[in-house]
């Protein structure tokens, strides 16, 4: 994303302004990263995000599962409609 790619950028400018200079990252260093944990980016910020109750592992996963469970929820209701749609189309 430009958005993404533009806050990199600032960020480099930033980094490299502060004493001593914080390492740069890359497209491919963001692209990496498979949580929010893994970027330090965050942890240099006002508030340490590694306190949170949010990044400990298993609050983690059980918030994925119940966002998922939600959207499955939702999902039943949309393919009930569907099916009544495709039944009709079948007798019609």
């Amino acid at each position: 994303s430009e958005a993404i790619r533009k806050a990199i950028t600032q960020y480099n400018i930033q980094a490299a302004a502060l004493h001593p200079p914080w390492a740069p990252i890359s497209w491919k260093d963001i692209t990496q990263y498979t949580f929010l944990g893994e970027f330090d980016l965050l942890w240099h910020t006002r508030e340490d995000i590694r306190e949170c109750l949010w990044v400990r592992p298993a609050i983690r996963e059980a918030t994925a599962k119940f966002f998922k469970f939600c959207r499955a929820k939702e999902e039943i209701t949309r393919l009930n409609v569907e099916i009544r749609w495709l039944r009709t189309a079948i007798h019609n």
